[in-house]
């Protein structure tokens, strides 16, 4: 996959043939940690790891990263050497979005949306957009990326689920990248999602499956 073929290129000669376990990089949007989203976020990694996969979680709300600036300079080219324009904390995470083998995008419902901290996520990967004409077009070319959405209203019909659900795919699809799954469910107070155990498994099962699709079958 172009995750592993990512991080194999940093690897030194002597660490050449040492096989890599697939790596799950998940981001999450919440603002609290140890709340109910990090702990979903937490069941998935969890499971990856324990399949044998390597996990990291990158809390979005501990890193600087400023608005999309709108300059259009990665769509534009303009002799840009990295992803975007704006220096900040996002030019780490453009990286590890290519060099990981399957994300987990995990945000609460604020608003009916995304977390400002994940919608301010997703509006710097416009430099991935299918619609660029810059080497980054489409870059998560086929990469599966999990969906793990969090919200207090009990009904997912005025919860603003959908619209979450929606905007996440777009940029999924958008920047080359597959949606492998969604997980969501209702929690109203801190802890829900801990005492869930059916969500909580729901969660694990699909790591769990995220990591058999990133194994290369042995040979026969």
């Amino acid at each position: 996959m172009a995750g592993r073929a990512n991080r194999a290129a940093m690897l030194t000669p002597g660490e050449k043939g040492v096989a890599m376990p697939p790596k799950l990089v998940a981001f999450v949007g919440s603002p609290r940690p140890g709340g109910n989203t990090d702990t979903l976020a937490d069941a998935a990694l969890s499971a990856f790891a324990q399949a044998g996969g390597e996990a990291e979680k990158v809390i979005l709300n501990s890193l600087s990263i400023r608005p999309c600036q709108g300059c259009l300079a990665c769509m534009r080219g303009d002799g840009l050497e990295d992803f975007c324009a704006v220096r900040d904390d996002m030019q780490g995470l453009h990286r590890k979005l290519l060099e990981a083998d399957a994300l987990l995008w995990a945000t609460p419902v604020y608003m009916w949306s995304p977390s400002a901290q994940m919608k301010t996520f997703l509006d710097r990967l416009f430099p991935f957009g299918d619609y660029q004409k810059t080497r980054w077009r489409a870059a998560l070319a086929g990469k599966p990326v999990g969906l793990a959405i969090v919200y207090a209203d009990p009904d997912p019909l005025t919860s603003g689920v959908v619209q979450t659900r929606d905007v996440l795919r777009a940029v999924v699809e958008a920047s080359g990248g597959r949606v492998a799954f969604v997980v969501h469910t209702a929690a109203d107070q801190r802890g829900d999602v801990a005492r869930n155990a059916a969500v909580l498994e729901r969660m694990r099962a699909a790591a769990s499956a995220l990591f058999a699709a990133c194994t290369p079958a042995e040979p026969d």
